[in-house]
């Protein structure tokens, strides 16, 4: 059974890559459920829901260090590190503390208020693991998991950016085609209303894409989820604090 991460966010961004063929087909009527009524008979739903699912995770998760550089450093990095204000300094030095007793670093002699993040990005690496190992329970943590689905969703969906706007145009092409050798290239007037419906949600689709789905777009929910995924270390302190560290 697919769990609801792969769904909403590996699957769902390739069915809105696919789109524009679900536009082209709903619009000049294609009898789509036949199709799928004849996948499902064959079994081949399951396999397919699985591509889709490693289709969408491969698409975005190979680009996050592309991301991360042109934010400045990984989210729960910039979050931890004291050159970074969307955290204040208190709460900072308290995260700080608990981290350091939770998951310990050698070197205690880390000036992490004055040091520049390029010099402890692998101390905040290791605390980032940590805290990602100690919070896989979905219903505890669920608004950090809710923040998680929404980062990889948008993270994949502009994984396939250049793909969709791609396909996109070849849809765009395509449907005038079609129309041109059936009715004249320049005899618009002809063109059916078809033509004139898809074509304009396209180009819609084509909009959203160029013009929202962007490295900002991602960065929102990349560190909301950096800042629920802090606010785990209080929980896990507690946790340790009656059963014991493990």
């Amino acid at each position: 059974m697919m769990d609801k991460y792969s769904l909403n966010a590996r699957i769902y961004p390739v069915v809105i890559l696919l789109l524009p063929l679900v536009v082209i087909g709903v619009t000049y009527s294609l009898e789509y459920e036949e199709y799928i009524q004849i996948l499902s008979t064959l079994g081949i739903t399951s396999a397919l829901l699985y591509f889709l699912s490693n289709v969408g995770r491969d698409s975005g998760k190979p680009k996050e260090p592309k991301l991360w550089q042109k934010w400045g450093g990984m989210p729960t990095a910039q979050l931890l590190s004291y050159k970074n204000e969307i955290i204040d300094k208190h709460t900072k030095q308290k995260y700080h503390r608990e981290l350091q007793n939770l998951s310990p670093i050698d070197d205690t002699s880390i000036d992490f208020e004055n040091v520049d993040l390029s010099e402890v990005i692998e101390v905040y690496k290791s605390w980032t693991k940590y805290l990602i190992s100690k919070t896989r329970d979905t219903k505890k943590y669920a608004l950090q998991f809710k923040e998680n689905i929404s980062y990889g969703f948008r993270r994949n969906l502009w994984g396939l950016k250049t793909l969709s706007i791609f396909l996109l145009l070849i849809c765009m092409i395509g449907n005038y085609v079609f129309q041109g050798i059936k009715n004249g290239f320049l005899s618009y007037d002809t063109f059916s209303v078809q033509f004139f419906i898809s074509e304009s949600i396209l180009i819609l689709l084509l909009a959203v894409w160029i013009f929202i789905i962007d490295s900002n777009w991602i960065k929102i929910p990349a560190f909301a989820f950096g800042e629920r995924l802090l606010e785990s270390i209080d929980s896990i302190t507690q946790h340790n604090r009656v059963d014991g560290p493990g």
